[in-house]
Order: structure tokens, then C-alpha cells, then sequence
């Protein structure tokens, strides 16, 4: 949908209805109000994931826009400084994720929206506290099987807690390998015959687009020295 379209749905959503409608009853329209009123009264919390999210995104994507056709040997070294600013936002993203969940709890689907639900997964994946990315974890197991969480963004984070917890990941999601200057499938899965399957039932694309995604956002990758 175009952004045209957008907003003149949005208009109509929001217009009052004429032509003899019949004016709903008390009782159907009371859910409606109490979910209005429900997200209202989060509005601080939406919007703060949002402009976090916003600023993490920006970052990283000024990153590779700007280093995508650096030689090799210059684009890693560029990254790794530039990396050192990101970390550093990253660390001041993370704590202020922590007040809001001591504050407000997790940002559940259902209370606030599905991007901002998803936006602080990605604050807690980029987040350089290990015990903080466990903690969200076991947060989101029970929140994904309800709907409540996106099952991808579990699966992203599961992957990275069991990548540095130096496990094999389960999804695919984090570590790849590097072959001829394209990214291939990771060498630390669990059950590498099942992987299909298990991203299937996370919602994640088939591996193989993945990969491309990658090689389309990162440019050429260079093999990790064993």
C-alpha cells in the first residue's frame, strides 16, 4: 500500500461515521475504548522503544552504507572503530531498556504494539550485557508460544545467547561461514538437518534468502580465521 493509500485509510479510520449508521451499543464499543485507553497509557514506553530503535537502525545502517565498498583489509578496521560509538550507544539503549521493564514489565504484543515488541528484542540482541540478553530470553520464551512476543525475535536472541554462550545455535540467526566471498550456512547448528523446519516454525525466510539478504547488505565477506 502506498503512503497515499496510508493515510487516507488512517483518515477514514479515524472520521467520524456518517450516512445513518446505527451508533454501536455501549457494550461493543467498551472493549474498543479500554484498548485505546490500554495503549494510551503506555504511550511513553511505545515511543521511547521507537526512538531507540530508530537511533539503532540509523547507526548501523549509516555503518555499512558507508563502509560497503571499502577494500577488505580497510572496511574491517573502519567497522571496528566505528563499532566502538555503536557499543557505546548500545550500552546506553540497554539501560534504559531495563528501567522500562522494571518499570512497565515487557512490552507484550497485545499492550503495546508488534514493532515496539519487536524493537526491544533488537535493543536486547544488540545489547553487550549477556545476563540482561538471558534474562530477556527467558522473558520471551512463554511470551512467544502466546503471541505475545514475535517467535522470530526469539529465535534471533536464542541464537545469540547460544552463540556466546559458545553453543550451537538452533535457527541459523547469528555466526555464518564465509565461502568465496559469499556468506553459507552456519558450521555451529544444532541438528543441521532440521534447520529448514525450525525456521519455518519461527517464522524466518528459508536460509538460502537469508544468505542473499546478506551478501546484498554486507558486500563481500571475509573468511574467519580458525
Amino acid at each position: 500500500m502506498n503512503p497515499t493509500a496510508i493515510l487516507t485509510a488512517l483518515t477514514l479510520a479515524t472520521s467520524p461515521v456518517s450516512g445513518g449508521a446505527e451508533t454501536p451499543p455501549p457494550e461493543a464499543a467498551a472493549p474498543v475504548i479500554a484498548k485505546l485507553k490500554g495503549v494510551a497509557s503506555r504511550a511513553s514506553v511505545i515511543e521511547a522503544i521507537a526512538g531507540m530503535g530508530e537511533v539503532d537502525r540509523a547507526m548501523r545502517t549509516s555503518m555499512l552504507e558507508a563502509t560497503r565498498d571499502l577494500a577488505l583489509e580497510i572496511r574491517a578496521k573502519v567497522q571496528a572503530q566505528a563499532g566502538v560509538v555503536i557499543d557505546e550507544q548500545d550500552r546506553a539503549h540497554t539501560e534504559r531498556l531495563k528501567s522500562i521493564i522494571a518499570a512497565h514489565g515487557w512490552p507484550k504484543i497485545s499492550e503495546t504494539s508488534e514493532r515496539t515488541a519487536a524493537t526491544a528484542v533488537l535493543i536486547a540482541n544488540h545489547s553487550g550485557d549477556i545476563d540482561f540478553q538471558r534474562k530477556v530470553l527467558s522473558l520471551l520464551e512463554p511470551l512467544a508460544k502466546a503471541r505475545e512476543a514475535r517467535p522470530e525475535d526469539y529465535a534471533r536472541l536464542y541464537d545469540r545467547v547460544a552463540t556466546i554462550d559458545r553453543r550451537p545455535q538452533r535457527y541459523g540467526t547469528q555466526g555464518t561461514t564465509c565461502k568465496e566471498g559469499k556468506y553459507a550456512v552456519p558450521s555451529d547448528l544444532e541438528a543441521p538437518e532440521g534447520l529448514e523446519a525450525r525456521r519455518a516454525a519461527m517464522g524466518l525466510q528459508p536460509m538460502a534468502e537469508y544468505l542473499a539478504v546478506l551478501d546484498k547488505m554486507y558486500g563481500v565477506c571475509v573468511p574467519h580465521p580458525h
